[in-house]
């Protein structure tokens, strides 16, 4: 009896490439199905998010967190990731925190630290084990979100009758979370396109708005609309750019992105100076 024929060199090498043609094709497709699933709970988690928010308006303030309300700030300084706010009850007239803002959901108990996590960054929770012993999150990697800076003058805080449109939560702001340096004229323009860098390849970012719907946008440009100056037309949509700053005059045109909101460590403070009524920047 013959032994079967056996394959012959010639022959594995043309399996074997066709199985690297073969996983070529599927590995993407599979790890972009894992993206998906990864923003999709990303979206889930800023849902839950802002339902916390109202929940929190509903106590008797109708406005989201914003623990400095006394708008003595007037230099449009913040703090994050502050040291003694992560220990101490931030006073109520000095310089505000947005990340105490998003603090205050987990110590009143209407969210948990994980919620506050994307989970396509490398971040991971608060490692808090008594959630009311602290008043901020330990630090950059422990939250994956930015929140609207609610403590400027030029603005009242975002509440319960506030604009249905206005961004209020998304994934983290590129220019301090990101790291990104580079000039927003030119990262806007880049492969980035000016989005957060929580999701690969700088795709997009989840957006929170103020009457809870959350949406995966293609662009930061997703705020209030109105006129565009007419040298960075080619780049906006005409609406707020949820991740910068006004320049020092709004006058009639929306942020369509100048100014990325400044920040160094958590041993100083930064500054984030908003233009007007319709300017929205999340931080950090």
């Amino acid at each position: 009896m013959k032994n079967p024929k056996a394959f012959t060199l010639v022959e594995l090498l043309v399996v074997i490439a066709i199985l690297s043609v073969l996983m070529a094709i599927v590995f993407p497709s599979i790890s972009e199905s894992y993206e998906l699933s990864r923003r999709t709970v990303c979206a889930s988690n800023l849902r839950g998010l802002g339902h916390a928010m109202y929940l929190y308006a509903l106590e008797g303030s109708r406005r989201f967190p914003a623990i400095a309300q006394t708008y003595t700030n007037t230099s449009s300084n913040l703090h994050l990731f502050y040291p003694q706010d992560r220990t101490t009850a931030p006073a109520t007239t000095g310089i505000p925190s947005p990340t105490v803002d998003m603090w205050t959901l987990v110590r009143r108990n209407y969210t948990h630290p994980k919620q506050f996590i994307c989970p396509s960054t490398n971040d991971v929770p608060d490692p808090a084990v008594d959630t009311t012993a602290y008043y901020d999150f330990a630090g950059m990697s422990n939250l994956s979100y930015g929140y609207q800076y609610q403590h400027h003058p030029n603005r009242r805080i975002i509440g319960l009758t506030s604009e249905p449109t206005f961004p209020v939560m998304a994934d983290g702001n590129p220019y301090i979370k990101g790291g990104i340096t580079e000039a927003i004229s030119v990262d806007r323009i880049g492969p980035g396109r000016g989005n957060s860098n929580n999701h690969p390849n700088r795709e997009g970012q989840n957006i929170l708005f103020q009457d809870g719907h959350v949406i995966f946008e293609m662009g930061p440009d997703v705020g209030l609309s109105g006129k565009v100056s007419y040298s960075v037309a080619s780049f906006s949509r005409g609406r707020d750019h949820c991740f910068t700053t006004h320049q020092p005059v709004e006058g009639a045109f929306v942020d369509p992105g100048y100014q990325a909101p400044q920040w160094t460590s958590p041993s100083s403070a930064g500054t984030c100076d908003l233009g007007g009524k319709s300017d929205a920047c999340l931080v950090p």
